[in-house]
């Protein structure tokens, strides 16, 4: 077992490698394998060091791994971008994988007694930040704000799951959530507001960056979690 990680962390080590040059040297057809690569190698070797922790990590790894597979392969739909039902088909996946973490750190509302006053300022802060995006992405089609109203909603809902673990419970794992969720509502942000690639060249990788270590953020601090 040791050795297949060894293995996983050489390979996550080598595409990142590749990753970099692909994008230096503009290499299109590199650059989408690796970027199908990463979240797979990453997802495999955070799954198998939960698993040490069997039988006591065992929901928490189902939930890992069903979030890092939707993840994954939302990465894999969205590399084809002109194929529309894939892309389409990937942006869901990526909404449900966000899904998928939230049904796991809802748990802090049974857990903690959070008082109504900061739900509301919550609540008040993320109508304010998706307003603020609606009005930055410029005139556009009443679906399009309704997809990202709801996607931003998911994603603040997880948000606010983790800064309610971290106000609660000061530990490196909290701390490394509330980091993934941040970027995660900032991903959300981002690509609906520079959705066309003309308004920045670098909107790609900056949307994969901000995917790519927001997941394995959360993910890894599920195994300080657990620990």
């Amino acid at each position: 077992m040791e050795i297949i990680k060894w293995i996983l962390l050489g390979a996550i080590v080598v595409t990142l490698g590749l990753l970099s040059i692909a994008y230096i040297k503009n290499i299109k057809i590199m650059k989408k394998i690796c970027e199908c690569l990463i979240m797979p190698f990453s997802g495999t070797l955070i799954s198998l060091l939960i698993s040490n922790y069997l039988p006591d990590s065992l929901h928490l790894l189902k939930i890992t791994i069903t979030a890092l597979s939707l993840i994954s392969i939302s990465t894999v739909f969205i590399s084809f971008e002109n194929i529309t039902a894939l892309r389409i088909s990937g942006r869901f996946l990526s909404i449900f994988g966000i899904f998928t973490w939230a049904l796991l750190y809802r748990e802090v509302f049974y857990i903690y007694n959070v008082p109504a006053w900061l739900t509301i300022i919550a609540i008040c802060i993320y109508a304010a930040a998706t307003v603020t995006a609606c009005i930055l992405s410029g005139k556009q089609e009443p679906l399009f704000f309704a997809v990202f109203a709801v996607s931003f909603a998911v994603a603040a809902y997880l948000h606010f799951c983790s800064l309610i673990f971290l106000i609660y419970s000061h530990t490196a794992s909290s701390i490394m959530l509330f980091g993934g969720t941040t970027l995660l509502a900032a991903l959300i942000g981002f690509h609906f507001i520079n959705h066309d690639k003309k308004k920045n060249k670098h909107a790609g990788i900056i949307r994969y960056i901000l995917m790519a270590a927001a997941h394995i953020l959360i993910a890894c601090s599920n195994i300080l979690m657990i620990r």
